[in-house]
């Protein structure tokens, strides 16, 4: 009798354990799939335009993935005036696609940025990083040489820059690209295929332009992906607004 007794508080145990691990595994299923889910926050006033298109029309054959390749032109307004960072999201689902697909994913642009210019990314290229910054910033310093005028009247050596000119150029040109902090950048995340950038619609579904307001940055390098972005934007977000097209195959 105490043999059966024993054996059945082990079975007991034992179903115990197996209920705990079954409720642990479901709640982190749970989790990541709230993760994974994007918030919802009013949208206001807060409005997304694009140039090219409106809400419902026809998504542009040039900003395809299969055709040209580049970003939209994008405005915005109506933003709470204690936005300090932006978060674009565009995806494409339904149609022929089997699940959603990141076309592009753009977060830590600067409050004081209210558009984003066509061909700003896509096709290899990307112009994200220098979002909010002068058209100026970050380019090489022009330094004249006072005594480059008189050496090249005397025959002076073509391409020569006197050494103290170089180093000054040099200093000038640290001193403007360390102005502008690296992590206060806008930056673009991974898509699923793990690259950055912008990548088109290439089926015929519904493409979103999701635009988000936050208070403060997320805190993520440049290169993360939607899930980290999505995770890290919780509690910040103080409204959203989305435009949508439909993508139709050429």
């Amino acid at each position: 009798r105490a043999h059966s007794n024993e054996m059945s508080a082990s079975r007991a145990l034992l179903a115990a354990c197996l209920a705990c691990a079954l409720a642990g595994a479901g709640a982190a299923k749970k989790r990541k799939a709230e993760a994974a889910k994007e918030p919802d926050a009013p949208t206001g006033s807060f409005e997304l335009r694009a140039a090219l298109f409106g809400a419902g029309d026809v998504f542009p054959v040039d900003h395809r993935g299969d055709e040209d390749d580049v970003s939209p032109a994008l405005t915005w307004s109506g933003a709470p005036k204690s936005t300090e960072t932006f978060v674009l999201i565009a995806d494409e689902s339904g149609g022929s696609a089997v699940a959603p697909t990141t076309n592009w994913l753009v977060y830590d642009i600067p409050s004081s940025v209210v558009e984003l210019r066509e061909e700003l990314s896509g096709g290899g290229a990307s112009d994200v990083a220098r979002l909010g910054m002068k058209d100026d910033a970050g380019t090489e310093p022009i330094v004249v040489d006072p005594m480059e005028g008189m050496m090249g009247g005397m025959g002076g050596m073509e391409g020569y820059e006197d050494p103290e000119i170089a180093d000054m150029r040099r200093m000038i040109s640290g001193a403007v690209d360390s102005g502008f902090d690296p992590s206060a950048r806008a930056k673009e995340g991974r898509r699923r295929d793990g690259q950055t950038g912008y990548k088109g619609p290439t089926g015929d579904g519904i493409v979103s332009f999701k635009l988000y307001a936050l208070k403060g940055r997320l805190g993520l390098p440049a290169g993360a992906s939607k899930e980290e972005v999505l995770a890290a934007m919780k509690g910040k977000i103080l409204t959203k607004t989305t435009l949508t097209a439909k993508a139709v195959e050429g």
